[in-house]
């Protein structure tokens, strides 16, 4: 009778500390940040997500759907100090240069150019998926964090989203 008392407590033991490094192991390396809806009104983010593992992808979604005369632009910032920060910007449903700028702050021409194959974007005004864009780590040296800002703008309407907020950065996603 005691056997099966003492199985019942290991496994109970497994189960709890597996709910414990679940949860944190799933989550290592991504994040999500939610954008106040109805802050803009032709783009309109709602959700940033930021995945950094062998590549660093940043998914948005937006309240209204894409359309024509939208410019989607992305800041990766790499960490403090002399590493970079990267810059590209892209419309729905057009083409897309796998070169990612080098800029020093928000709204500065370019340092120079990076060329990246294996990065990639998506924003198609004709499904449902989020603009998305993906960057392989190597081309932006490795880092150990990222933190992102994104812009959404209509040049038809003159309306301007940013996320989290004007020219600011989310929180650290760290590898």
């Amino acid at each position: 009778m005691d056997a099966p008392r003492w199985s019942a407590r290991a496994l109970s033991a497994c189960v709890v500390a597996a709910a414990l490094v679940v949860p944190g192991t799933a989550q290592a390396g991504a994040r999500g940040f939610d954008d106040p809806v109805g802050d803009a009104t032709s783009v309109d983010i709602s959700h940033v997500r930021v995945v950094h593992r062998n590549a660093v992808k940043v998914s948005v979604r937006s309240a209204v759907p894409l359309d024509a005369g939208q410019v989607y632009a992305f800041w990766i910032d790499t960490g403090r100090g002399p590493r970079p920060t990267f810059h590209v910007s892209f419309r729905a449903n057009s083409d897309f240069s796998s070169a990612l700028a080098v800029v020093r702050s928000f709204g500065q021409r370019p340092v120079r150019t990076v060329r990246c194959s294996g990065m990639s974007a998506h924003a198609d005004m004709f499904d449902d998926k989020p603009v998305s864009l993906r960057i392989p780590r190597r081309c932006i040296g490795d880092p150990k964090r990222v933190r992102v800002a994104v812009k959404f703008e209509d040049e038809t309407t003159g309306s301007v989203d940013w996320a989290p907020e004007r020219r600011t950065f989310t929180p650290w996603v760290v590898r």
